[in-house]
């Protein structure tokens, strides 16, 4: 317990100082932020990360899967590439696309089952606050054995930062 309470300190402690240590913006520095993100997503997956610096960001995450028959659990591994139409402060529209290392999965009655890779192309807004964000999009995946739709809702939290440039 009191290791928990010290890396959650820590955390608050970096997170405090890396957002207000510096008292004017570098208009150098290219504004970036790294971010750790929840909810419902084939390519940010349900629990991941992501750094998104000046308009471009790459993210990844883990997701839990089921087979459909044995019920074996099966976890998903994504990557992905986005870009953004604004800088991680501000609203923006976005494009990605990624990969979900199992987004196909089928399983048959004679205990056949296969998993395979999908590529997913994914769009949608991103409504930034201070801290938190909020992420909703709609995207399309496939891969040799077939191709479905999806969508995703993610809530994220920034950890580290520089400072927003004028807007």
């Amino acid at each position: 317990m009191k290791k928990l309470l010290v890396l959650i300190f820590l955390v608050l402690n970096i997170n405090t100082n890396a957002q207000y240590s510096a008292t004017t913006p570098d208009p150098y520095v290219l504004p970036f932020a790294f971010n750790i993100h929840g909810g419902y997503s084939w390519l940010d997956g349900v629990l991941g990360a992501d750094l998104q610096w000046d308009n471009l960001g790459i993210s990844g995450g883990w997701m839990p899967n089921t087979m459909p028959l044995s019920g074996r659990s099966v976890p998903s591994y994504s990557i992905a590439a986005s870009c953004y139409s604004g800088h991680y402060y501000e609203n923006s529209v976005y494009l990605s696309i990624g990969v979900a290392s199992t987004g196909y999965l089928y399983e048959d009655s004679y205990g056949y089952e296969e998993t395979m890779p999908m590529t997913i192309v994914m769009g949608g807004y991103k409504w930034a606050g201070e801290n938190l964000y909020l992420k909703m999009g709609v995207g399309y995946g496939w891969c040799n054995q077939g191709n479905t739709w999806t969508g995703e809702i993610t809530l994220g939290y920034t950890l580290f930062r520089t400072y927003k440039l004028n807007k």
